[in-house]
């Protein structure tokens, strides 16, 4: 049964989860949206996905229909509905959500509150079922069986699939690089604004070997791309603005470069490629483009029923930058008329509702209202799954700390002998 660990266990997979966002915190720099307070919305979806028991609500009802071990194994193509950045926030959000309620509760009990309990029982239970599902996606995802990108790789595709896809690509010239880098920049920057200026919805993964000595694969996906069709009636574009008046011609677009004479290629957990050479244009060998056509993920069958992935040519890059770049203008427009309120229920959306992009695999995608981040902008109560008044409490209670950081975060910056000892989320509390 899932979530039936122990403390110590449960413990185990704590410390290695608080490790390993450490790691990737240290590698990345912070910079905060002129647009969007992205520290402040992070912290109130975190604390929706674990106070309000939001993702154990959702999971406990997609655990009884399909495993998580399945759940990883139907991702494992180019396009996948769920891929590394998924797996990883689901089980980093949640503790997020774990540690700041845990401080908070200690804090409460040194001035004085005696009847304060630091985690409740059954909220032990709720985090022991979200470390243990978590703990059986990616070994069944990734290619090396591992938990996280321990290895600074991200390999899930079979050789078989690699290998089809590199005789699709073909030979650069400098002409088509250039094209390439400017497409790249226009759909980084609209995935951004469409994902409150977080990098949900693009992801890199590899490297791959090939045939070529010295030679290898990597790619970079761009998802979430506004056709004007909502896949399997999820209601995917919450926010209004998301469901703009230009449509791409293709959902989504995936880029594969081989490279050659590259220093470094290494990948961390949320699927963000570090390099040196950093702009290796010079490196590239050969590109390939391809679109992944969707079918519902209750129907997804691994190896050999995984959704038609189409090869493109490089005239697709003209159509999706000028989409690109009427989207951007569009939702520029929009996003600059809202208050802070809906700025945050825009950034939250998108760190609660990947939970909703579990519920398809199970055929559950209709069970739920999803709209309810609307609910909280217009100070209205519809759904069974969120309290309104309950996410307006920790906008404010979050906008106390100084640029939205709340305070428990320092513990990952503690000596390693006091990590060891006592994990930056906490271990199960007495």
């Amino acid at each position: 049964m899932i979530g039936n660990i122990s403390n110590e266990r449960a413990n185990e997979l704590i410390h290695l989860i608080s490790e390993n966002v450490r790691k990737n915190f240290l590698g990345r720099s912070v910079v905060e949206s002129e647009l969007f307070p992205v520290t402040h919305y992070i912290h109130v979806a975190c604390l929706i996905l674990y106070d309000q028991s939001y993702q154990y609500k959702i999971i406990k009802e997609v655990a009884k229909i399909i495993s998580p071990e399945e759940i990883g194994r139907r991702n494992k193509t180019i396009g996948s509905y769920l891929n590394n950045l998924d797996f990883n926030s689901f089980a980093m959000l949640f503790l997020q959500g774990r540690a700041q309620v845990i401080y908070n509760n200690i804090e409460k009990k040194k001035a004085g509150q005696a009847d304060i309990i630091i985690e409740e029982e059954e909220k032990k239970k709720e985090t022991k079922f979200i470390l243990d599902f978590w703990s059986r996606l990616c070994p069944n995802y990734r290619n090396d069986g591992k938990m996280t990108a321990e290895d600074g790789t991200i390999r899930f595709l079979p050789e078989n699939v690699v290998d089809s896809l590199v005789n699709e690509m073909v030979s650069v010239n400098p002409s088509l690089v250039k094209k390439l880098k400017r497409a790249i920049g226009l759909l980084t920057s609209r995935n951004f604004l469409a994902s409150a200026d977080c990098r949900s919805g693009i992801f890199e993964y590899g490297p791959y070997e090939t045939n070529n000595p010295g030679e290898v694969l990597i790619f970079k996906e761009f998802l979430g791309l506004y056709t004007g069709k909502d896949p399997f009636g999820l209601d995917s574009y919450l926010m209004d603005y998301q469901k703009t008046k230009v449509k791409s011609p293709i959902p989504n677009i995936i880029i594969g470069m081989t490279l050659k004479n590259m220093k470094k290629l290494y990948y961390n957990d949320w699927g963000t490629c570090f390099s040196e050479p950093s702009d290796f244009s010079n490196n590239i060998t050969s590109i390939g483009f391809w679109t992944k056509h969707p079918i519902h993920p209750k129907d997804i069958r691994f190896p050999n029923k995984l959704g038609e992935i189409e090869n493109l040519n490089d005239n697709i890059l003209d159509p999706i930058m000028q989409y690109c770049q009427d989207s951007l203008n569009e939702m520029f427009i929009e996003i600059s008329s809202w208050d802070l309120i809906k700025k945050i229920m825009a950034g939250v959306n998108v760190y609660t509702n990947f939970c909703a992009k579990f519920a398809p695999f199970a055929g559950l995608e209709k069970k739920w209202d999803w709209g309810w981040v609307n609910d909280v902008c217009s100070d209205v109560q519809k759904s069974d799954l969120v309290n309104t008044n309950d996410v307006k409490r920790y906008i404010k209670e979050v906008g106390k700390h100084k640029g939205g950081l709340h305070p428990f975060l320092g513990r990952f910056f503690r000596a390693r002998k006091k990590r060891m000892k006592d994990p930056a989320y906490y271990k199960i509390q007495d």
